[in-house]
């Protein structure tokens, strides 16, 4: 796997705190919130919040690995942002095609 791969989801804590102090709203749906501010590398990352209201463990690190393969995938990472993706509960109800349009139309809007 490709260091890259791994480090689009790493954040310090300074680090999160800067990116929610400088995240503007990027899209609002049923599914999730998704804000970006300026990346703070040299390549894009995702910070990706899902709270216990979202569901059980397996359906939360599942909504995760569809997010994280989405942004690694579609190279999102090349752009020049940050992300936040806070889930919300309709998201588990998503199928992968229908999350990830709703995903890459809010980012390349």
């Amino acid at each position: 796997m490709p260091r890259i791969a791994r480090d689009i989801t790493r954040f310090t804590r300074s680090e999160v705190e800067q990116l929610f102090a400088q995240a503007k709203p990027a899209l609002r749906s049923t599914a999730f919130g998704l804000l970006r501010a300026p990346r703070q590398k040299e390549f894009g990352r995702v910070l990706i919040v899902t709270s216990r209201k979202v569901g059980n463990a397996p359906e939360r690190n599942k909504i995760r690995r569809r997010l994280r393969s989405i942004f690694y995938e579609e190279k999102v990472f090349e752009l020049l942002y940050d992300w936040i993706v806070l889930v919300k509960k309709n998201a588990v109800k998503l199928e992968f095609e229908e999350l990830k349009k709703l995903f890459l139309g809010g980012i390349l809007k």
